[in-house]
Formats: C-alpha cells, sequence, structure tokens
C-alpha cells in the first residue's frame, strides 16, 4: 500500500536534506563561520547574493565592471578517497609545494626533468600562474570564469575573475591579461588545445588586439601522459586526481553541466523570483569550486611529477 501524499513529501524533503549534508559543495565551502570553514547558504526564499555566498569584490577595466574573488587554496579540498592516508590537505600540500620550489630535497633536478618540465623548476615559485577557464560552451563561445592561482606569501592564492553577465567578458579579459604580466611561467592542463586559444579568440571578439605575449607554457596533460599513460585508465584531471593524488570530489558539478547553469544564473538575475535566484547563485557557487578544485589539482600534480622519477 502506498504512502500517504503529505507522508512521501514529508520522508522525500528528509532524504533530500540528509543527501545534502554528505555533499562537499561550492555552497558548503569556504564561508565563515561554519565548522570545517563552511556555513549553510541561506534556505531558498532568504537573502541570497553573490556577494554574501561568494565573497569577493567588484573591480573595473576598460570602463566596465566585473567580480573578483580571492581565496587561500587550502579552502578549496575535495574529500578524499579510500587511500586517504596517502592523501594531503591544504596546509600539506602547500608545504609540499614549497619543499619542491625552495630546494629542500623533494624536487628532482632539472637535468633528470623532460624538457616541459625543467622551465617549472627554473623559474621563481611566485612567477609560476596556473590557469583554468570556464565558458559558456564549445569553442567560440563567451568565457565567463578564469582562475588563476599563484604563491604568494607563503601560500598558493587562488584568485577568480567572474563576468555576472555576458557584457562583463571584455573587462574580465582585459584584467585577465594584465595579471598575466606577473607570470614567467603559465601551468596549464589541456591548455594549449582549449584554455590559451580560447582566450586569444575571445580577446579578439571584444576587440582586445593588443595582448601580452604568452610566457613559457606547461601543459600538465602532456606531461601526464608522457609520465602515467600506462598506470592510470585515462589522463583526464578528475582521473589523475583520483588514481594519483588519492582523492576524489563529492558533490561536483559535471563540465557538460556548466554552461546551462551560468545561462541559468544570468537569467536568474534578470528575473523577479528569489528562490530562482537562491538556486542559481548557489550552482555558480558550485561552479566556482569547480574551477577551483582544477587550480588546486593541477599543482598536487606538479609536486608529484617533480619529486618522482619517471
Amino acid at each position: 500500500m502506498g504512502l500517504p501524499p503529505d507522508v512521501f513529501k514529508r520522508l522525500s524533503r528528509l532524504n533530500r536534506d540528509l543527501v545534502r549534508d554528505q555533499l562537499t559543495t561550492g555552497d558548503r565551502v569556504g564561508v565563515p563561520g561554519a565548522p570545517g570553514g563552511a556555513e549553510r547558504a541561506p534556505a531558498a526564499g532568504g537573502a541570497a547574493t553573490i556577494e554574501s555566498l561568494i565573497p569577493g569584490c567588484e573591480r573595473e577595466a576598460l570602463g566596465g565592471r566585473f567580480y573578483w574573488v580571492h581565496r587561500a587554496a587550502e579552502e578549496f579540498r575535495p574529500e578524499t578517497g579510500p587511500d586517504a592516508e596517502e592523501a594531503v590537505d591544504g596546509a600539506d600540500l602547500v608545504a609540499r609545494y614549497r619543499r619542491v620550489f625552495f630546494g629542500a630535497g623533494a624536487a628532482a633536478a632539472p637535468e633528470d626533468l623532460p624538457e616541459g618540465l625543467r622551465r617549472l623548476v627554473e623559474t621563481a615559485a611566485a612567477r609560476v600562474m596556473y590557469l583554468d577557464i570556464e565558458t559558456c560552451g564549445l569553442a567560440g563561445e563567451p568565457l565567463f570564469l578564469v582562475g588563476l592561482m599563484r604563491y604568494e606569501k607563503d601560500s598558493l592564492r587562488v584568485d577568480q575573475l567572474l563576468a555576472r553577465d555576458y557584457s562583463e567578458e571584455r573587462p574580465l579579459l582585459a584584467a585577465f591579461w594584465q595579471e598575466l604580466r606577473k607570470a614567467e611561467c603559465l601551468v596549464t592542463f589541456n591548455g594549449k588545445t582549449f584554455d590559451v586559444p580560447t582566450l586569444t579568440s575571445r580577446s579578439m571578439a571584444c576587440g582586445l588586439f593588443e595582448v601580452p605575449e604568452l610566457p613559457a607554457h606547461v601543459d600538465l596533460l602532456h606531461e601526464s601522459r608522457r609520465r602515467w599513460k600506462k598506470a592510470v585508465p585515462n589522463c583526464r584531471l578528475q582521473t589523475l586526481e583520483e588514481w594519483i593524488c588519492r582523492r576524489r570530489r563529492g558533490g561536483d558539478i559535471l563540465g557538460c553541466d556548466i554552461p546551462a547553469a551560468y545561462h541559468d544564473f544570468v537569467r536568474a538575475r534578470q528575473s523577479a523570483d528569489p528562490v530562482r535566484q537562491v538556486r542559481s547563485v548557489r550552482r555558480l557557487q558550485t561552479i566556482m569550486h569547480h574551477n577551483a578544485l582544477d587550480l588546486v589539482t593541477m599543482a598536487e600534480l606538479v609536486t608529484h611529477l617533480l619529486s618522482s622519477r619517471p
């Protein structure tokens, strides 16, 4: 015999709450004041804005505005996998990164590294910049988020440049190229095929024809294939995160779902529906969490690539 409708609804709501509490998503990470450095976002229908859920500030470039988030990489740690004793937390990752880049015996000698990785150890840590972007779809579509990470003040610092609507892409790109001037070595994952060509083409589409020359570029996809292609099922970033970094993400958003989630966020900001607005900001929060985790995983892969022999 089936449950009465009101009982079924109550049980469904309770189940959703239990599942949500077990996820590590962007809306539960990095907001001060909650256990583990996270605080639940306001309930649907309550006040929830980018400023309240994703603390940052508005910036201006070329007469336009966009949103800038600056946080420590330690805040963006995914859940550990079955080999948790081998995984590192945020503080351990930064400590390992310092050992590799400041020559405390963990890094391989430059002559022992493939040519593509040598520039990493020959460049000052503060001049190595990690890059990951999020776009509105396939090649040629606008981009709305540029994630950058550098070693700064004894930590890895994540900067995320966000276009809150399509009109903010141009000032965001202008600010990105200005930031890139600080780098002598750029690190991406599949960036030679996707990130850099997309940034270049979108800059031209936005009328930004004079951009700085790219620094030395290390694409970790190629380096990972060289090192681990026979040891892992494939060399996708999250596969390497699980097999090499020994952890996997909980509550992450699929890359294929990101464009639709961003389009919904833009439309929701223009609507008068507060529930839709809250949900869209929370999904945007998870997108930004996903982007930051990609950067953190790249840094951890670098520590493995530089401190272990083929």
